[in-house]
């Protein structure tokens, strides 16, 4: 691989990741707002399905179970896309 190549991966990862990273959490703001319905969760989700996601917001759920700090930021930024969605 070129020097020029290379040094163009090396960028190209040093902002994708960190970007990916951040939309990743922000995520689960827009995927739980089309989740929760003012009933409960929606009927049109199989279980599976909300394993999955659970298994893929794990991290995300970790992390802010274990701060009250950012639990209460978490709360009112999925309360915010309930509303919208």
């Amino acid at each position: 691989m070129s020097e020029n190549k290379r040094s163009f991966l090396i960028r190209f990862l040093s902002a994708a990741l960190p970007l990916l990273l951040v939309l990743y959490v922000l995520s689960i703001g827009p995927v739980s707002g089309y989740l929760v319905t003012p009933s409960g969760l929606r009927d049109d989700v199989s279980s599976e399905t909300l394993g999955r996601i659970e298994s893929f917001y794990t991290p995300v759920i970790w992390a802010v179970n274990s701060n009250d700090f950012l639990l209460s930021i978490a709360e009112k930024y999925v309360e915010f896309w309930e509303d919208i969605l």
